[in-house]
Formats: C-alpha cells, sequence, structure tokens
C-alpha cells in the first residue's frame, strides 16, 4: 500500500514539474516576444526620426534661387551716335553747297529696346534694338549684344556699367556702332526706373525709361 502511494506521488510531482517546466517556457517565449517587438519599434522610431531630420536638414540646407534672372527695358536718349553724324552731314552740305542747301533733320535722339540675361548678382548679357530717325529720308535700326555689370542688384538702387557694340542697318548699309555706359543707376526692384547718365554712342550721351524683372 505504501508502495502504490509512494509511487503516485511520484508520477504527479513529474507531471507537475512538467506543466511548471511548459509554462515557463511559455512565459519566456511570450516575453521575448514582447522584448523583440518592442525593439523593433524603437529601431523604426529611430529610423523614422534620423529620416525626418535629414529631410528637414536638406530642405533647410538647400539655397534658393531668389534671383530675378530676365530683365526688358525702354529708354529714350538724346544725343546719340546719329545725331554727330546728321550734325556732321549737315555741316558738311553747307559747306560744299556755300551754304545753299540744307540738310533736313528729322528726329533726334534714339529709342532703345534691352533684353538682359542675369547670370548672377553682378554679370548680365543681353541684346539692345535701337531705332533712329535722325534725317528726314532714312532711319537707322541697330542691334547691339550688351554686357552690363551691376553692383547692387538685389538693393533699391542698383549702380551699373555697360558695354554694347553691334551693327547699325541704314539706306541699305550696315556699319559697326558701339556705346558705354559708364555710370548707369537703376532705381527700384521690379519695376525699376533706369537712367544712363554718362554715356556716350547710340543710346545717347543721357538716357532714361523704364523696366521690369521677372
Amino acid at each position: 500500500m505504501f508502495k502504490r502511494y509512494l509511487f503516485a506521488t511520484i508520477i504527479s510531482l513529474f507531471f507537475a514539474s512538467q506543466a511548471n517546466a511548459w509554462e515557463m517556457g511559455a512565459y519566456v517565449e511570450n516575453a521575448q516576444a514582447g522584448e523583440g517587438l518592442e525593439a523593433d519599434s524603437s529601431w523604426q522610431s529611430s529610423v523614422n526620426r534620423a529620416y525626418q531630420t535629414d529631410h528637414t536638414m536638406a530642405q533647410t540646407s538647400a539655397p534658393k534661387d531668389t534671383l530675378k534672372h530676365h530683365s526688358f527695358s525702354f529708354t529714350y536718349g538724346i544725343i546719340a551716335l546719329t545725331d554727330f553724324a546728321a550734325a556732321s552731314a549737315s555741316v558738311g552740305v553747307a559747306i560744299f553747297s556755300f551754304g545753299t542747301a540744307e540738310l533736313q533733320k528729322s528726329m533726334p535722339g534714339a529709342f532703345s529696346f534691352d533684353y538682359g540675361y542675369k547670370f548672377n548678382d553682378v554679370v548680365e548679357s543681353g541684346i539692345v534694338f535701337n531705332y533712329a530717325h535722325p534725317v528726314e529720308y532714312f532711319s537707322v535700326f541697330t542691334f547691339m549684344p550688351k554686357l552690363k555689370l551691376n553692383f547692387n542688384n538685389d538693393g533699391f538702387l542698383n549702380p551699373f556699367l555697360e558695354l554694347d557694340a553691334g551693327v547699325s542697318f541704314f539706306a541699305n548699309k550696315k556699319t559697326p556702332i558701339f556705346h558705354i555706359t559708364f555710370i548707369g543707376l537703376e532705381i527700384g526692384r521690379d519695376f525699376p526706373i533706369i537712367l544712363h547718365l554718362l554715356s556716350f554712342g547710340q543710346r545717347g550721351v543721357v538716357s532714361a525709361g523704364f523696366g521690369v524683372r521677372i
């Protein structure tokens, strides 16, 4: 009887220990799975934070191009080279005709229409179309590529230098021509007033007009 009781007790303890071991193993597996999920979640959060930081830094560090590259202007100048030519022709006609003939003049000065492209805050290039009608029987059409240097492009007052050189067409003829601005001034930013204050060439000694930047 005692042997049977002892044997039953041993069998009960064996199954109880196996049950505890199984429960302990399941607990450990569940705990490890939970730690893995928590670790994966922390890792994913770290990756997301790193991506957001890099993206924000990239947006912050990338320079924005605020330069307005294109500009258009319209100006009128007095005492252009064609005015000098017309005056010289008048003097020549008067001399050789002994004062009996006079060369009729027409419109004094010259109109200029410009297009400019800014490569940066200082250097600008483009094309100038110039029209003059110095004497009554012919007009002068001039095309001049230009080089312009801006010294305060982002400011309200922008001093500049400019050199233009090209070709004039008149009476089925053509001749080289130029213009240089020693002192120029733009007043305003988007819609500036343009002054060529000290110049010499086909634009005139002094010219003024307006422009637009886009």
